[in-house]
């Protein structure tokens, strides 16, 4: 577990839980870190949130998004549970900047063989979209990402499949729509949702979740599509699920030939803190769905489905030391402080700054000279410093001299830093 590490801009807030970058206090790393209020948040969040924990922590895979730990914090009066993973700010296979068939194919084909993996785990996504999938540091790599959906399901028992529909709408299955089964079978029909999503840059079909699970309707395929490439989602978008191809047999299909070709790097990590807050991960509108309505009909279960709690995601500044259990916290985790005038917004900060009293042996005077006696403070301060300069935001800023750890600042970036 890690022992202190800063919170960084938020870049992702969702149905279940806020996304923010993070830095490890100690080392400098760069994460992500998924988090509930357990305050506020209701049973179905933090029941989301552990399920994802669970899951991502019995995985393995290039082509699924790393889990570096979980934990619980303190911050001001409030708790919140953290799920730490690996932090991938290249954006998502929903913006694609290259949206040419060959490139689709190679990101399909991390998809199918990330599916693949928790298929023959006995674990269903049942959320596969552009937005979970999250490009990597090469051309034509990806990790699968987001396991709030997720379930585990019995191949032994006559079902198989989740009773209950969970993800968006828009990328279910008909059978998931309709509330009979959720099963891998489903994640394959979405793979090819996501496949027409990365090729058209908007979602297979229209908007009507009726004509997705009443009708005999197939999204259209894109009109430039290859014939291999149509073939791939013919097997993947049959409306009945016990024909479409098993993401194994996938696999082998000429489509995704292409994208067997590639390897996905085994780690990376961004050239800096600032990284975080020029990412193109900043999610949208989006409608997503975790409830039962397995006993509703027709338009009563379309109605459950399209008026669920949506997304809103939004874009935060702002930094805060999370500090870890060993260093005080009690029971089940650590705490964090905030003191809010470190670095002030560019929109109304002065040449002043607020007088602070860090709370490991750190002080500020009055003519706003930070006196460091914290190693870790140094270190971080000194990697978002570099950070700035590297991007060019140095003009009203700067008086640093490490040896004599005195640090004075005002406005030089366009979001809060703000240290705990």
């Amino acid at each position: 577990m890690r022992n202190s590490w800063l919170r960084g801009s938020c870049i992702g807030r969702g149905a279940y839980g806020t996304v923010n970058a993070a830095v490890d206090a100690a080392t400098g790393d760069i994460f992500a870190v998924k988090s509930v209020n357990l305050a506020t948040a209701s049973p179905s969040q933090v029941e989301a949130l552990e399920s994802e924990i669970a899951v991502l922590r019995s995985l393995s895979s290039p082509f699924v998004v790393k889990y570096l730990g979980d934990d619980t914090t303190s911050e001001g009066s409030s708790q919140f549970r953290n799920l730490h993973m690996e932090y991938l700010p290249a954006g998502t296979a929903a913006d694609l900047p290259d949206r040419s068939e060959a490139a689709v194919a190679s990101y399909a084909w991390c998809l199918v063989a990330a599916l693949s993996y928790l298929h023959s785990r006995g674990i269903v996504h049942c959320d596969v979209k552009g937005k979970n999938v999250l490009l990597g540091p090469s051309p034509g790599t990806a990790a699968l990402a987001d396991f709030g959906s997720a379930v585990e399901v019995d191949f032994g028992s006559s079902t198989s499949a989740a009773a209950a529909a969970r993800g968006s709408p828009l990328w279910m299955a008909p059978e998931a729509i309709r509330g009979e089964r959720q099963g891998t079978e489903a994640d394959v029909w979405s793979v090819g949702c996501t496949v027409i999503e990365m090729l058209t840059g908007k979602p297979a079909w229209g908007g009507s979740v009726w004509r997705i699970g009443y009708s005999d309707e197939v999204p259209l395929f894109p009109a430039r599509i290859s014939g291999a490439g149509a073939d791939f989602l013919e097997k993947c978008l049959r409306r009945d699920y016990a024909r479409r191809w098993s993401c194994d047999q996938l696999l082998q299909h000429p489509f995704l030939a292409v994208g067997a070709r590639r390897e996905v790097a085994d780690h990376w990590s961004p050239r800096c803190v600032l990284d975080c807050l020029n990412s193109d991960f900043h999610e949208e509108e989006e409608e997503e769905y975790d409830g039962e309505i397995v006993n509703l009909e027709g338009s009563e279960r379309i109605r459950g489905l399209v008026t669920a709690a949506g997304e809103n995601w939004e874009s935060d500044g702002g930094w805060v030391v999370v500090r870890g259990q060993s260093e005080g916290g009690d029971g089940g985790g650590g705490t964090c402080s905030e003191y809010s005038d470190l670095i002030e917004d560019k929109t109304s900060s002065s040449s002043s700054s607020t007088n602070l009293d860090f709370e490991f042996h750190t002080c500020i005077n009055s003519n706003s000279n930070f006196e460091f006696d914290c190693n870790v403070c140094l270190k971080i301060l000194k990697r978002l410093c570099d950070c700035i300069s590297n991007y060019g935001f140095v003009h009203d800023c700067l008086h640093i001299n490490w040896n004599s750890t005195n640090f004075m600042s005002t406005e030089f970036i366009s979001a809060p830093l703000v240290l705990h």
